[in-house]
């Protein structure tokens, strides 16, 4: 039986995490060599952790110019207001200005849009399915017997994936926030 995108959307993190077992872990491998949209929400994922544990080693040996990190520190306290076009004009345009010329404020940027889109479209895709559990229905589609051995209930996995899921992605939106 193949994966379908709506169960890879929970199994992702697990997938990530390495929790899965052999022969699911390798259908999941088989879904994302086939499903470019799947293949794109996993490398959107594996490239903001990468990028989250990339600055936090950077946090150490960073240093602040200080004509920068003032302009830097309006850029992240206004970042979630500019993306939800809250600011007033002149203040998207600094906003604007400013992620131009800086590389760092670019990707930031660039990272908070994606995050934005993939919480929209896993919303969007989740309340499409609210007539029905969701969570069930995969692990019944699934029907997976080898995982029956392993001490936590399947269901309890599909829970704690989808509450890890967004609590890495707020994590991220708070993060890339506080900076």
């Amino acid at each position: 039986m193949e994966i379908t995108c709506s169960q890879m959307d929970v199994l992702l993190s697990f997938y990530i995490e390495g929790d899965l077992s052999k022969s699911l872990k390798e259908k999941v491998e088989e879904h994302l060599k086939k499903c470019p949209s799947c293949r794109a929400k996993y490398d959107i994922i594996k490239s903001m952790l990468a990028d989250m544990r990339e600055s936090l080693e950077d946090k150490s040996e960073e240093v602040f110019v200080p004509n920068t990190s003032s302009q830097y520190r309006l850029f992240k306290n206004n970042l979630s207001a500019y993306i939800d076009n809250e600011l007033p004009a002149e203040e998207n345009v600094k906003i604007r200005k400013f992620a131009i010329n800086n590389k760092k404020a670019r990707k930031e940027l660039e990272d908070s849009y994606n995050i934005r889109k993939l919480m929209s479209d896993s919303f969007t895709k989740t309340n499409s399915d609210v007539k029905q559990d969701f969570s069930k229905s995969i692990m019944r589609q699934l029907d997976l017997s080898d995982e029956e051995s392993l001490s936590f209930h399947p269901l309890l996995k599909v829970a704690v994936a989808f509450v890890m899921t967004v609590l890495v992605l707020t994590a991220i939106i708070v993060f890339s926030l506080t900076l």
